[in-house]
């Protein structure tokens, strides 16, 4: 938790669930309150292992993860938290296939977990899984966040324990993703062997997906010398009742300072349990569920200006139990609409030793003492503004249903009802993704959003609420009637990846998926750079580049054909950027391409 000291051993979220260099993904599933795009990019090239230092990759890479994934992977995401970047790469629409939206009503509940589940696949080996849980979001930030990987295989060991619960909590997952394998994988995980990072054991898996479901609010049974809650967002019944857990003097909570402020003035002085109470900045909002502290972030004041204060997202709770400390780590805050039933949370109960005392005191140590009386009669940093936009999202969300009516490359948005908001001030505007935002009419459900491009359409919608307070904009995904024609993908990415980038992927694919020697990113934008549009005569695959392949691997050849034509073809109909030198190159290609193909399949 600091660039010089971290508080617990592990890898970045990315790294965790990156494949073995013999292993593929089989299917891969994960719940998250809210996404941005470039996080969703960076976890599908993770999955094929080929994510940068950076969380990003190639436009070649993005293909292949594309080509790879597509029907493998699904995000289970809050309706309407996808956020909407300020520059979205167009590419971007076509990671539509893999966001899933829950229709929690946020006005009383959210979907809220935060789980990666992914099973991979390799040679003459069986199937080996890797379940993460914890506060993270599949976001950009950089809050302070915590989670657990657990390793599992068919085969029982020393170390390694059923999880019981897990095969419900996939099959969930798998359900509301609209897999048709639910109760398979909930029988074949409920016999997965899974063993806990080094340090720590496995207790018990604590499942809150369930409409009305809770988690247990107890503490562990047994003696408990000492608590430590660690979490960004507050209730005051909750906290209330968890300054009441173990001895007195030996109660710490650690929070933001705009969750203490707003708590420290309650009546019933809920706070006033804790001996020890603790501050950090709080977290990004426009990330995670902050009903009582919406907002946006702060934008960077320029390269001297000092960093930003660390912000908590983790979400911890520490029951020191005498020779051993029991932890709960996941998705739930401190609250009652967190641990009563009314959000979907997932909490992983495990034992942790002296490794894990060592980390919680770290994090102690780093945040701000923090005395009740002096914050009790501050302002919270929360303002009825910032409030009132978010509650007209929330009611906007919850009352509407909008779909997409598509008429060729015509598309117009039906609301369903018109659209409402929370106060007559604000102004509702929509587009789709790759359009311009277009000011909503009043009285009416019905909005013509223009003509896009079978390369550009997408299945998100963006959508901005403004009013005299400021404005929020995000991203959702929508039904579009009838459906998005199947060669969109390939469309969309022959148009993104140009000439040089498509004799790359070819050259990559024909070599048994090598990394690319183009190092145009997956984000950047066709034209916007002579790097990635510069004449390929001298990069261009050759009929002995493609003989030696075959060589080496008989199978590459037809592996790859399959791609060949239809891209060809795409890329002739789709990518404006061609030139008469490259139109004439790709034909030429395309002659070697079939010279090979007769010589191969004689």
């Amino acid at each position: 938790m600091s660039e010089k000291r971290p508080a617990w051993q592990g890898q970045p979220y990315l790294d965790e669930l990156r494949p073995d260099p013999t292993a593929s993904v089989r299917l891969a599933l994960f719940a998250t309150y809210s996404v941005d795009v470039s996080a969703v990019a960076a976890m599908l090239l993770a999955l094929i292992g080929r994510n940068d230092e950076k969380g990003s990759g190639t436009v070649v890479d993005f293909a292949q993860a594309i080509d790879r994934l597509s029907g493998k992977v699904k995000i289970l995401i809050q309706r309407g938290r996808i956020a909407r970047p300020i520059a979205l790469p167009k590419i971007a629409g076509i990671l539509d296939q893999f966001i899933v939206e829950q229709t929690h009503d946020e006005r009383t509940r959210s979907w809220h977990p935060k789980i990666a589940l992914v099973a991979y696949d390799a040679p003459s080996l069986a199937s080996s899984w890797r379940l993460w849980i914890g506060s993270r979001n599949l976001t950009r930030s950089r809050d302070l966040d915590v989670g657990v990987l657990l390793t599992g295989g068919p085969k029982r060991g020393k170390k390694k324990t059923l999880l019981p619960g897990i095969g419900a909590v996939a099959a969930k997952l798998a359900a509301d993703a609209g897999r048709d394998d639910a109760d398979a994988l909930a029988v074949e995980l409920e016999q997965i062997w899974w063993e806990a990072p080094s340090g720590y054991s496995i207790r018990s898996l604590l499942d809150g997906l369930g409409e009305n479901v809770g988690l247990p609010v107890e503490p562990p049974a047994g003696s408990v010398r000492g608590i430590t809650i660690v979490s960004p967002f507050l209730s005051p019944a909750f906290v209330k009742m968890a300054s009441k857990w173990g001895p007195e003097g030996r109660r710490t909570l650690i929070s933001s300072m705009p969750a203490l402020i707003e708590l420290a003035g309650k009546a019933g002085k809920p706070l006033a349990g804790f001996s020890r109470v603790l501050a950090y900045a709080a977290p990004d909002a426009a990330i995670d569920q902050a009903p009582s502290v919406p907002g946006e972030p702060d934008a960077a004041a320029g390269d001297d200006a000092e960093p930003p204060p660390l912000s908590l997202h983790a979400k911890i709770y520490a029951f020191d139990m005498e020779s051993e400390c029991v932890v709960r780590v996941g998705s739930a805050n401190a609250t009652d609409r967190a641990w009563l039933g009314r959000n979907s949370e997932i909490m992983l109960e495990l034992k942790a030793g002296d490794e894990f005392r060592r980390g919680l005191q770290f994090l102690a140590d780093s945040a701000s003492p923090v005395v009740i009386d002096e914050i009790a009669a501050m302002s919270s940093t929360a303002t009825d503004a910032a409030k009132a936009l978010d509650k007209s999202r929330r009611e906007l969300m919850a009352t509407w249903n909008p779909r997409l009516l598509r008429d060729a490359e015509k598309f117009t948005l039906d609301a369903g009802i018109v659209p409402q908001l929370a106060k007559l001030t604000h102004e509702l505007s929509v587009g789709l993704a790759n359009g311009d935002l277009l000011a909503w009419p009043a009285g009416v459900s019905v909005l013509a959003l223009g003509s896009v491009p079978l390369a550009l359409q997408s299945e998100f919608i963006q959508v901005r609420i403004a009013g005299p307070e400021g404005e929020l904009a995000w991203m959702q995904r929508v039904e579009v009637t009838p459906g998005l024609e199947a060669g969109r993908d390939i469309a969309a990415l022959a148009r993104h990846m140009g000439l040089r980038a498509f004799h790359e992927w070819m050259r990559t694919r024909l070599n048994g998926d090598v990394r690319s020697s183009d190092p145009t990113q997956w984000d950047e934008e066709p034209g916007k750079s002579s790097r990635n549009r510069k004449s390929v005569i001298h990069d261009g695959l050759t009929l002995e580049d493609i003989l030696s392949a075959w060589a080496r691997d008989p199978e590459a050849f037809s592996r790859v054909d399959r791609h060949f034509g239809p891209y060809v073809d795409a890329i002739l109909a789709h990518d404006q950027t061609l030139s008469e030198a490259d139109r004439a190159d790709l034909h030429e290609l395309a002659k070697i391409w079939a010279m090979a193909r007769e010589r191969l399949a004689s």
